[in-house]
């Protein structure tokens, strides 16, 4: 996979560099020199340069990437300047990041593929994995719907999933289930798997219905 990545902050750069770690090709354009100097070594490529840009971006091939991501975030109308050039481009597959929920609806009106907003998300993550002790992770899907993983209750240890009937009886899907002694993650899981003290589990669900399954975990 070929990937343009506009903008080597924090964000960016390790973007980049977890591509790159799984043996992708990242193409990093950044206006300011030092970060490029200091990342280079971790990137395919990288160029000082502005990314909004049109024939710049046109010069290092970013009409021929998989897909894009604007790392700068900072400022919206350079986001989106440089959204539209590369849509003019024929990239299909823009991401951006946002810095505020307005700008995220914003881009997202626009036609922005995704439009992340990484210090809500860490934060919120945090936040309720220090709220709860049971929440091991924590991903919001929508308004009041989530992904958690969420150690398995005492009382569902010993069972089959299919004993369980999670989504029947409790509205919740069961998207994969992981072995904390192995590291072992099965996504999705079998029917048949049986449920061990040691085992976390990947839920899909209402905020609501996940809390109750969170309490029985307490």
């Amino acid at each position: 996979m070929r990937v343009l990545v506009v903008g080597l902050g924090s964000f960016g750069f390790w973007f980049a560099r977890t591509m790159v770690e799984m043996e992708h090709e990242v193409i990093a354009i950044e206006q300011d020199e030092t970060l490029v100097d200091r990342y280079a070594e971790w990137l395919t490529r990288a160029i000082v340069g502005d990314g909004t840009d049109p024939n710049l971006l046109e010069r290092v091939g970013a009409g021929e990437v998989d897909a894009a991501i604007i790392a700068t975030g900072e400022d919206l109308s350079t986001t989106i300047m440089s959204f539209m050039a590369l849509r003019d481009l024929g990239v299909e597959e823009v991401f951006a990041k946002a810095r505020s929920q307005n700008a995220q609806r914003a881009l997202l009106r626009l036609g922005v593929t995704e439009a992340v907003f990484p210090e809500r998300d860490a934060g919120s993550r945090l936040a309720h994995r220090i709220v709860s002790k049971a929440v091991l992770d924590y991903i919001p899907l929508a308004e009041g719907y989530s992904l958690q993983e969420i150690a398995v209750p005492k009382s569902w240890t010993g069972r089959t999933l299919i004993e369980l009937a999670a989504r029947r009886t409790h509205e919740i899907q069961i998207v994969g289930v992981r072995d904390s002694l192995t590291g072992t993650l099965r996504v999705p899981p079998r029917p048949t798997d049986t449920l061990k003290p040691s085992d976390s589990m990947l839920l899909a669900g209402a905020d609501d219905a996940l809390e109750q399954i969170r309490s029985a975990s307490r």
